[in-house]
């Protein structure tokens, strides 16, 4: 019988890779690298929520699958492609320098082509058990958005469709927009 140390979320913080991971419930799961559309779809994505905020303070628009802390004991640390939070809710109004502590208004997950469903979805449900309010699954492959909330089912928009975001007052969008140039 073998046992496996966990690490707590700190101790993650603390610690170098050469490949992109999160720490799933104590320990370090290794993650595929994105490709081009995944770039592009994030990139598009992260416009849009600019555009929505404007010169506006009060909300962060953070990519690049920055750490949040989703659970403790055992500790996960998962990285969304791209969420924004609200400045009031973090302490002091001010970034903290390692993990989140505090769970985004809402966070985005583009699909790769090496992703499964129920992996995502999966890390869709620990992000809103953490407090999210709202999470977008973006499938750049069908052309699709599936947006989750806590208290309903998933709605599916295909690519003609108009979005209006619960979590962000006042974002409303079409579909194809997260698509330019793919």
């Amino acid at each position: 019988m073998t046992t496996t140390t966990l690490i707590t979320a700190e101790e993650f913080g603390q610690m170098t890779f050469d490949a992109p991971v999160e720490l799933v419930r104590g320990e370090v799961v290794e993650m595929n690298r994105p490709g081009g559309i995944h770039g592009v779809v994030c990139f598009n994505v992260s416009q849009l929520l600019g555009a929505w905020k404007g010169d506006s303070d009060d909300h962060l628009i953070v990519i690049n699958d920055a750490g949040v802390i989703t659970r403790r004991d055992p500790d996960s640390v998962r990285g969304p492609d791209v969420f924004v939070v609200a400045r009031a809710r973090l302490a002091g109004g001010k970034l903290p320098a390692g993990h989140f502590e505090v769970a985004p208004d809402l966070v985005v997950e583009v699909m790769s082509p090496s992703d499964r469903w129920s992996d995502v979805i999966a890390k869709i449900a620990e992000f809103l058990q953490a407090g999210v309010q709202e999470a977008w699954i973006v499938d750049p492959e069908q052309k699709r958005i599936h947006v989750y909330t806590g208290d309903a089912e998933p709605h599916v928009f295909d690519a003609s469709a108009e979005v209006s975001s619960r979590a962000l007052p006042g974002l409303q969008f079409h579909v194809n927009d997260l698509f330019r140039g793919v």
